[in-house]
């Protein structure tokens, strides 16, 4: 549906929101996938089935980092789109591109998880993370500058708070691999960096509300 009264491509959120939905639901889904035991291993004792078990705690790392961030980009992404109207053709190839990242999680996660303590391993998990921040950082500042997409303008505090949220996992990121290349092997020191992302969220969270306060103060 075009509201502009142009030839400008432009569509309802609404189908971009259900392939976004779509695609988060089948790569949260695959990341369990790499969570069993191996098919060539035969455990015969209780011993040997929590020695198998103990064996995965890598895999579960990568699984349980991997699923959180996925589910805070998402939240995120309905966030955003809580205040679009509708696309136009640079935000959907946008979105396009922030799914491409989600989609390519479930591969970038096994790999870290089997491989956890090889800087290859690590330098591919942590440049699709790069990817889904980069591309969300894209869309959250087009929305913000293009307020005529919305049925009520992005506030400010609150793309604040996003990008110090998407920054941070950027700058957690980087900081992963150079972990992984300071101590070789130790790929899951590496990989439970990511965590400091809900200290950046917490930070966000604080200039949002910051942010909020100082508007109403000035209503």
């Amino acid at each position: 549906m075009n509201t502009s009264g142009t030839n400008e491509f432009s569509l309802t959120k609404h189908r971009l929101e259900a392939l976004t939905d779509g695609i988060f639901a089948v790569a949260m889904t695959l990341l369990v996938i790499e969570l069993k035991i191996p098919e060539t291993l035969h455990v015969h004792t209780e011993q040997e089935l929590l020695q198998a078990v103990a064996n995965l705690l890598p895999k579960f790392i990568a699984w349980i980092i991997s699923f959180f961030v996925l589910a805070i980009f998402w939240v995120s992404h309905h966030r955003l789109f809580h205040f679009v109207r509708h696309v136009d053709g640079k935000l959907s190839w946008l979105t396009i591109g922030y799914l491409a990242g989600v989609s390519l999680m479930p591969f970038s996660s096994a790999l870290a998880g089997e491989y956890g303590g090889a800087l290859t391993s690590q330098i591919i998990y942590s440049a699709n993370m790069i990817l889904l921040g980069t591309m969300a950082l894209l869309k959250s500042r087009y929305v913000h500058r293009h307020p005529e997409l919305c049925a009520v303008a992005m506030p400010l505090g609150m793309y604040k708070g996003a990008r110090i949220r998407t920054s941070g996992l950027i700058a957690v990121a980087i900081a992963a691999i150079l972990i992984t290349w300071a101590l070789p092997g130790r790929g899951v020191i590496g990989n439970t960096a990511f965590m400091l992302m809900f200290v950046f969220g917490k930070i966000g969270r604080g200039v949002e509300a910051r942010e909020a306060a100082i508007r109403q103060a000035n209503i």
